[in-house]
Formats: C-alpha cells, structure tokens, sequence
C-alpha cells in the first residue's frame, strides 16, 4: 500500500495533558483530498471501513433507570415494572444507534447497577455472607448495597474513570463448584438478536477482567488463586459461548480491560483463557472481537494478541496511550484480521477533530492496515446521551464543537463514510472556536508568575498543629461534609433555579436548612461541624457554576454508580473565580454554633477530572488554574473566620496514568496544583482533605506529600487496606479512616463502630486520628443519618472512656 502523508499539525494523546485538539487546517479542503486519496486506495488495496459500538449509557436520555431503581428500592413499584423500563431504555438506545446507521450494536450488556456485579452474580461469585440469599437480581442489589448482617462490596474506580464498580468477592464460599446462571443474561441477548438481527453483537466481560477485579480473601500467592478461579471459569465461559452462538449471534465482543494494565502475571492466564485445548474460544462460529479501552495494550500484549488465531477483530482505543506506536514497530497488523479503531472519544464530549482523525488513519493506511472499523474508544457509558435539548449550551460559542452520545455516532458513521461534508464542516466549526477563544490575561499571568513558595506552607506539620483547634478531644469525630438531600431541599432548589421565589427568599430556606443541620449536630455531640451543603446539588458542579470558564448542561447526566448520576461541567476557557463561593453560608453556619465549623472545599484534581476539560491546552495549566481560585476562596473563608477547610480530592488517584513515566509527570503536578490551592493557609488553619474509593497504595508518597494536616479516608469498603497503606508508609499527620459505609441503608450498631475504631488504633497513634463516616451523607435519608452518627458518638466517647481509664 503507497503512503498517504499525514494531515498538517497532527497531534498525540498525552497521559498529562490529555487527548489535545490539533491547529487548524492549512486549508480546509485538506480533509476532503486525504479521504479521497485515501479511497481511491482502497479500490485496489481493499482498505475496508465499517462501524462498532462499544456499549451506551444505562440510565436513560432523562434518567428513567435511576428513577425506576429509587422507586423499586423504596418498594414502590414491582420488580417487573423496573425491568420494563430498562429494556424501554435499552430499546431506546439499539434504535439510536439504527438510525445513526451503526452496523454492530452491542446487546447484553445492559445492566441495573455495574456490569461487574451483574457477571459476579451470573457466575456465581458470591461471597458467603450473600451465599444464602436466592440468586437473581435481588441478590446482586444486596451486594451492592448491603443488607442487615452483610456488607455491601467494595467500591472501587473503573480503571481510570470516574465510574464505580464493585469489587467481586473470592471467599471460602467458592472452595467448590460455581453456581452459575446467565439465563437472564441469554435472555436479553436473544431480545437484541429479535431486535437487531445481524447487527446484534453480545458482550461478555472476558474471564481474565473478571478474576482480575477480584478480591481474594484467602492468604498465599495471589496468581495461585487467580489460575484457581480461572479453571473454575472456563467451563463456564465455553459453554455460554457455544450458547450464544446457538442464539444466532454472528459476533460476540470479549471486553478485556486488564489487557492494558502492565502486569505480567496476567500473560498465564491470558494464554491459558484463549489459546490450547482450555480455550474458552469457539471452533467455529461467531467471530470474535477483543475489547480493550482507556489505554494501550502494551507490547507483549500486542505481539500476543495478534498471534491468536480464534479472534477476528481487535479493538483498540487510539484516544488514550500509544497503540498507534504497538502497531507501527511490531511489524504492522496482521491483514487477517480487523482492528476496530478507537477514534471517536468516548469520555469527552468534544466533537470529532478531523486533523487528529485524520492523522491516525493516514498513519493505518501506511501501517497496512486492510480492514477498519470505526467506532469509539469504549463504551459512550461515560458522556451524557443527547445533545440536541440542550439550547443554551448549543448557542455559546463552545456549542457547536460540542458532542454527546448520539452526535458521536453520527461521527463514527460520517468517518467511515469518508462524509467529506459532514467533516469539513467539523473542521470550521473547530477552526471558528479556536479563532474565539481567548486568553484571560489575569489568569495566564498568575500562572506564569508561580514560584517555588507558593507550593509550601510557611510551617511544618509539627508546628502547625499545635496552633490548630485548642480544645478539641481526642479522638474527635465529625462528618466529611454533605448531609441528606431531601425532596425539600431539591424543590427549593428548583424553584429558584426556575424564578419562583427571590434570591433573598431562597438563601432565608437555605438558612433554615443549615440551622437545622448545625442544630442536629449539636445534640448528637460532633466536635468540627459542617453547614449541610443544601445550597449544593454536586461537590463540582455546585463550584464550576461560580467559576468563570466552565459551561453546565441541562440534561447531561452520566452514570458514576448504581443509580447515581451526575453532571459534569465542560471547561471552554480560562478558570478564575470572580467572587466568593462558599463565604456566606460558612457565616451563617458559624454564628450557630460555638464549636468550629468546617470550609468545604472541592480540590482542583477533583474538579478536573470529574469534568469534561478542554482538549486544546494542557490539564496541568487548568488544574493550576482551579488551584488559584481555591487558594482565593481559602484566604476569603480566613478572613471571615474560618479555622478548619477540606479540600475534597477523590479523585487523585482515579485518573492517575497507568503508564509509570506518565504516572510520575501526573502525581507531580496534581500534587502541585492541590498544594497550591493550599500553601497559603495560615498555620494555625487546620487544613483536610477527603479520598474515598480508589487504590491508593501506589501513590502514598505523593498523599503524603500533600502536606495536609488531617487526610479521611473511605476505609468502610476496603477492609482497612488503605489504612494500613498509610501505617506502612509512617504517616505522621491526622487520619479520618472511615467507620462505616455511607452508601449502604444499613444502620451500623454502636459495637461495630467500635470495634473499629479499636482496629484504627492498633495502626495509628490516638493523637492523630480523627472519627468520621466513610463519605458524604447525601444520598441518605436523615433517620438512617441520625441514627448512624448517633451509634458513631456513643462509640467514640466509649473509647475516650477506655483510653482515660474510668471503665
């Protein structure tokens, strides 16, 4: 195949910066004469593009899942009226992705919380605290949520996103025979075969993913227990595979996201899953689509993947790491199979850069790349559904440059369609954005002006914290911030936002609602209080609607767990902070109470990667932006009184390269921009911060480096493991580990507060912890609320009175 040059200012994916939109064209007809030439080739050299999805979102264009789960959790409607409306969702979905013209819909893999849970429960990995429930969907919500007497899983981050998935659990229950039952899951696959036909393409989550997520509660080597499990799985997975196929089923996707971590052990299992007489891969029938996203593979990976003779289709994401590079130097791509290229992306919200996707397939072509598929980088489960309702976003200057999950399968078609119209349109439209945008100088001089100085507090810990807080108890509990978010609060919300009652009406209820709160804290005995949040609808939203430089939707709702949705800002232009944020109900919330109340805070890591960010400069200049607002907001919330300010950031660890060189560039200036935010904090200013929900073991140092004086963790869910992480790592500041599980309805008795309160001691001196739930309390009903914070004080002053030695 002849070369095809690359289009002018083509440029890569970045770990640290992100996936950054190219200059303009030279000239705007520059697509139209690549796609031509590049078709022109394609008459002799077969060079053949068709279309994939990857999966869609599950709640629904205006969230009927989540309201139909609230509703059957609450028992309010039967299990067969939350069932019709998923597949009325699901339905809704296969007939947007028809009309768009996609040729391979995914079926199967629909789910009513995490597409973990629902394959843990199919096959049979259930942990002995659950093995006695009936099996079914009833039990899957139950691990989920956790019932009297069982915990609910863990929660841990999807690989690098702001999705949540639990963690399967591997116990004594599984030393036999696995039960498992995917009549359900056949079910649904032959309702999308009835409904697509051959388009139809069932997913399955690859039995190496599987074992990978796991958590295995046994002591010894952990691969031992991993190739364990794996001979248990494949059976299984052979069968259902000959079953799909007597189905009708004429592709079957293997989501295999473990392909993109870099560790070895996982290359056994691997070959022992899809290669030999053990091969879980059939002889004959639907061909075979391997599915990794969110990064590259790696190159053992690749040289592997491409060797294995039993599957048709690769699917690569060409949005995150390097697989452009596994391609170009391992011999190019075998001309037997088909890569499913990854092109559109599917966790921005940006519009297709014909520059950039350009660029990628002149690079295929002169690879060798025959046979193409066009689809998006992973499932569009990670960007709200529809674009087209959303006027005000439409009529900025952003809007038209702007793609949700409809509009990006209208991209995926107009790319494999060579719709030279549809993207030279593209192409102006980003061309007529860049051209708008500019610079704030007042921000750009800021950043440029940083110093050394301005990353470091002027003291160390150990001085700091004599000065802070005179007074307080040993072992003094608060909460982490946000308190139930009741149908009250919302509709004053709404009627707000809506012009129903004044600005001066609306902040006299908000009053009201953060006495309350202050009130209830009071008489439950909390030591730092916090005001509530009932101003706030989301810990980032509720700080980008301040902000200059962000933009906000109407319906852009996207799934970060079971039903919990969220709506993530967009980042247009420079971020600054015109006015204070947080001043005035910290104020009110204050003048309540004699005992210190906390400034809450959203860190500039969170806000940024629970965002969609600009794609044309880096995210490290953004997060330096954010950390200057906060740094602002920080000195204001001083000024006003303010002793003790979190600075939430959860999602530190999230987003963190999979990649080490990328890793260390990322922890570096994510540390940064938090320090900044912070460092010009008076020392007598207690400064937390909050984590919860990810694996924060390897990256301790750069925790500690955070210079925080008091951490909390998420710990209800992890079995103490990142608590332990931080005793490993000496750490020698103040730690809130959690003491019960704040997504869970399950009121925790006093005794089991204790006890592990009594387990947080045997790791961590008394002086420095701090005692407090897991999480936020919104999602929570204020009964269950009281009644866990009430259980959380007794246990505490009960162990005060054992440490004092009056019991």
């Amino acid at each position: 195949m002849q070369n095809v040059p690359p289009p002018p200012a083509v440029q890569s994916y970045s770990a640290s910066t992100g996936p950054a939109f190219a200059t303009p064209f030279a000239s705007q007809h520059f697509w139209l004469t690549f796609l031509l030439s590049l078709l022109s080739q394609s008459i002799s050299t077969m060079v053949v593009f068709s279309t994939s999805a990857l999966g869609f979102g599950r709640m629904g264009e205006n969230r009927e899942l989540k309201f139909a789960l609230e509703k059957f959790w609450r028992n309010d409607i039967a299990a067969t009226d939350l069932l019709a409306v998923a597949h009325q969702v699901e339905e809704s979905a296969w007939s947007m992705q028809v009309d768009a013209g996609i040729d391979r819909i995914t079926v199967g893999d629909y789910c009513l919380y995490d597409n973990v849970a629902t394959w843990a429960e199919s096959l049979g990995i259930i942990p002995k605290r659950f093995a006695s429930l009936e099996p079914g969907t009833e039990r899957m919500f139950s691990m989920c949520r956790g019932i009297d007497g069982a915990e609910a899983l863990s929660m841990k981050k999807w690989i690098t996103s702001n999705y949540h998935y639990m963690v399967p659990e591997v116990d004594e229950s599984l030393r036999g025979e696995l039960s498992s039952n995917f009549s359900s899951y056949l079910s649904d696959v032959k309702r999308g075969i009835s409904s697509l036909g051959e388009k139809a393409v069932p997913v399955v989550m690859g039995p190496v993913s599987m074992i990978y997520f796991c958590a295995f509660k046994f002591t010894g080597a952990i691969d031992i227990q991993r190739l364990a499990l794996l001979e248990k799985l494949l059976p299984i997975y052979r069968e259902l595979l000959g079953d799909i196929a007597a189905l009708g089923a004429t592709e079957i996707q293997i989501h295999e996201p473990a392909l993109v971590f870099a560790d070895s052990s996982l290359a056994s299992l691997f070959k022992r899953a899809y290669e030999g007489p053990a091969s879980i891969l059939p002889a004959a029938g639907p061909d075979i689509n391997m599915v990794s996203f969110f990064e590259d593979i790696g190159e053992s990976n690749y040289k592997w993947l491409i060797s294995v003779r039993g599957i048709k289709i690769i699917s690569l994401d060409f949005t995150r790491g390097d697989n452009m590079s596994l391609i170009k130097e391992n011999g190019g791509f075998p001309t037997d199979k088909v890569l499913g290229a990854g092109l559109i992306d599917g966790r921005n919200i940006w519009k297709v850069n014909p520059t950039l996707v350009g660029g990628i397939l002149a690079e295929l072509s002169a690879a060798g790349v025959a046979t193409i598929r066009i689809q998006p980088s992973s499932s569009l489960q990670f960007v709200p559904w529809n674009l087209e309702s959303e006027t005000a976003l439409l009529s900025h200057i952003a809007g038209p440059v702007l793609a949700y999950s409809k509009q990006k399968l209208a991209e995926i078609v107009a790319v494999a369609k060579n719709d030279a119209a549809f993207l030279e349109d593209a192409t102006a439209k980003w061309n007529a954005y860049a051209s708008a945008l500019a610079a704030d100088p007042t921000v750009a001089n800021r950043v440029a002006a940083l110093a050394e100085t301005d990353f470091k507090r002027k003291e160390k810990f150990a001085d700091r914290i004599k000065q802070q807080l005179p007074g307080l108890p040993i072992l003094p509990t608060t909460t982490i911030g946000s308190f139930p978010q009741t149908k009250e609060i919302r509709s004053l919300r709404n009627q707000f936002k809506r012009n129903k009652i004044t600005q001066a009406e609306y902040e006299a209820k908000i009053d009201q609602q953060i006495a309350l709160m202050i009130g209830i804290q009071e008489a439950l005995g909390l030591d730092i209080l916090v005001h509530g949040e009932p101003e706030r609808t989301d810990m980032v939203e509720f700080f980008g609607q301040q902000m200059d430089g962000m933009l906000f939707s109407q319906n852009g709702w996207v799934q970060s767990f079971g039903s919990r949705c969220v709506r993530p800002p967009t980042f247009w232009s420079d971020i600054s902070r015109p006015s204070p944020m947080t001043v005035r109900e910290y104020k009110v919330a204050q003048a309540l109470t004699k005992k210190p109340v906390k400034g809450m805070l959203t860190g500039p890591v969170t806000i940024l990667n629970w965002s969609f960010p600009r794609v044309d400069i880096p995210r490290k200049v953004q997060a330096m932006q954010i950390g200057l607002a906060l740094r602002d907001e920080i000195a204001d919330l001083e000024k006003a009184g303010c002793q003790v300010i979190q600075v939430d950031e959860p999602a530190l660890r999230e987003a963190m390269p999979l990649r080490p060189a990328a890793r260390d560039e990322y922890l570096t200036w994510t540390v940064d921009s938090f320090r900044l935010a912070t460092a010009g904090a008076k020392s007598s200013t207690q400064i937390h911060t909050h984590m919860c929900y990810c694996e924060f073991e390897d990256c301790m140092e750069a925790i500690d480096r955070l210079d925080t004086d008091v951490n909390s963790i998420e710990n209800a869910r992890s079995d103490d493991a990142t608590l332990k992480a931080f005793r490993d790592i000496g750490y020698g500041k103040g730690l809130g580990p959690g003491t019960y599980d704040i997504h869970s309805p399950v009121v925790p008795p006093t005794d089991f507060i204790a006890s592990k309160i009594k387990s947080f001691l045997e790791c961590m001196q008394t002086e420095h912890l701090f005692i407090n739930p897991d999480c936020g309390l919104k999602t929570r009903g204020w009964s269950e609320t009281i009644d866990a914070l009430r259980n959380m004080v007794t246990a505490t002053k009960a162990i005060r009175a054992e440490i004092a030695g009056t019991i």
